[in-house]
């Protein structure tokens, strides 16, 4: 599993529909980030409540606009075209359950940010344990979101338990693969709302769908085939079992 390889896969696949996957991305964006936005405007202003009220509301359009976006890269991954028009009709037929995916993720993105927010003001050791703990629980629930949208269109089965099972299954399963990817999307994150990588920030949620979308299937596809040689090995086992041999005083031992 090459995390790198699969990015430029990604990123090739991404700017050979630079076009319409720029208006999928903007349209994105306008639905997505408004809400965020006042959500980190009233807890710089000191109100947190508030906060946690818009950026559990933001579930609404963001679990819609997601779902929407992973059939758009669904497609770009099978080779086919994409349109707004695919963007919505995806939206349309998904949105609740994005809505319960999306939605259970933010209260979990929530409930760590308070604990981290509130063992960061605890001076004594067992609070900076507790806010490096959570910080480490931060990192890895932002992980999820690589294989959650992905997963909520491959499983055949939509149950958000079994969304979020597969996903840290794919998460941790795959440890280094996930850290790089995220590594990696993080720097396209950050680059994307710096003002000289303006252009890239109408690209970036295009590009980190497809992206996502390809991990999973790649971490899958992965799996299977571990599995698989698993199978083969025990297989291979029971129909040739080792040979043995009459040790002393009668005793059968394996051949070594």
């Amino acid at each position: 599993m090459n995390p790198f390889r699969v990015f430029w896969q990604s990123a090739r696949d991404t700017f050979e529909d630079l076009l319409p996957l720029t208006l999928i991305s903007v349209v994105w964006l306008l639905v997505t980030l408004p809400l965020p936005i006042l959500a980190a405007g009233f807890a710089v202003g000191g109100a947190p409540f508030g906060a946690a009220a818009l950026l559990l509301l933001t579930t609404l359009p963001m679990g819609m606009a997601s779902a929407g976006l992973t059939v758009i890269a669904q497609r770009i991954h099978e080779g086919r075209t994409v349109s707004l028009s695919d963007f919505i009709a995806g939206a349309r037929r998904h949105y609740r359950f994005g809505w319960q995916i999306y939605g259970a993720w933010l209260a979990g993105l929530l409930i760590i940010l308070v604990n981290v927010v509130f063992y960061a003001q605890i001076d004594a050791p067992p609070g900076i344990y507790l806010m490096m703990l959570f910080a480490y629980f931060l990192a890895a629930w932002v992980s999820l979101l690589i294989y959650l949208g992905p997963l909520a269109l491959l499983q055949e089965r939509q149950s958000l338990l079994l969304a979020f099972r597969n996903a840290l299954v794919l998460a941790f399963g795959r440890p280094l693969f996930t850290i790089v990817t995220q590594a990696l999307m993080s720097v396209i994150v950050f680059l994307a709302t710096l003002p000289p990588f303006f252009l890239l920030l109408l690209i970036a949620p295009a590009l980190l769908a497809v992206w996502g979308f390809r991990a999973t299937v790649a971490l899958i596809a992965d799996a299977e085939a571990r599995r698989e040689a698993q199978q083969e090995r025990e297989r291979a086992a029971i129909t040739n079992p080792p040979a043995t041999e009459k040790g002393r005083g009668g005793q059968v031992r394996p051949r070594e």
